[in-house]
């Protein structure tokens, strides 16, 4: 069994040995028809037909975050408050709660769910911002019941630093509620 193995691996050497060198050491006028050209074996390999045209893979420009200060424990322990709070207005809240535009009952149900499970966040250190983010260690309990190792993690947008969208849609989903910003993207 060992030593037909050994034989199949070496026929598939030389016949792989074999179209290569056919492929590469042909001087014949290449006008008659396509060659396997490793462009031609690549077009090939997408489903390109000879002769169709390959668009080129743009490159995807992003702008970049803002450059946004590092916020203190305090301003972002007033965001998380006010975020919570029912008294305070939809309109406001949108603001600090990255892609609440795309439900604007986002912050509503925000505040459905930390009141259902009784959430409780205190931001206790903010890490330094990198590539627009920012995590936020944070003392929070469900329930009464403390969360190891928790944080919370902010965007920075053009309004400024915005909890995130999973942290938001952690504590709506963990309500049982739902919202078209908490969908997958």
């Amino acid at each position: 069994m060992k030593l037909r193995s050994i034989r199949a691996a070496a026929a598939v050497v030389a016949a792989a040995a074999a179209l290569t060198l056919t492929a590469c050491g042909s001087d014949k006028d290449d006008s008659a028809g396509p060659s396997a050209t490793p462009t031609t074996a690549g077009q090939y390999e997408e489903g390109k037909q000879p002769g169709e045209a390959i668009e080129a893979e743009g490159e995807l420009t992003t702008t970049p975050p803002p450059d946004l200060p590092k916020p203190t424990a305090a301003e972002l322990n007033e965001k998380i408050t006010k975020a919570f709070d029912a008294s305070v207005g939809e309109q406001e809240k949108i603001s600090w709660v990255q892609d609440a535009e795309k439900d604007p009952q986002l912050v509503d149900k925000l505040v459905d769910a930390a009141k259902k499970n009784n959430v409780k966040v205190e931001i206790t250190g903010v890490q330094e911002p990198k590539d627009g983010k920012l995590k936020a260690d944070a003392k929070v309990t469900i329930d009464g019941a403390p969360v190891d190792n928790a944080f919370v993690e902010f965007v920075a947008e053009t309004e400024g630093w915005k909890v995130s969208n999973q942290f938001t849609c952690n504590i709506v989903r963990a309500a049982k509620l739902d919202s078209a910003a908490c969908q997958a993207k």
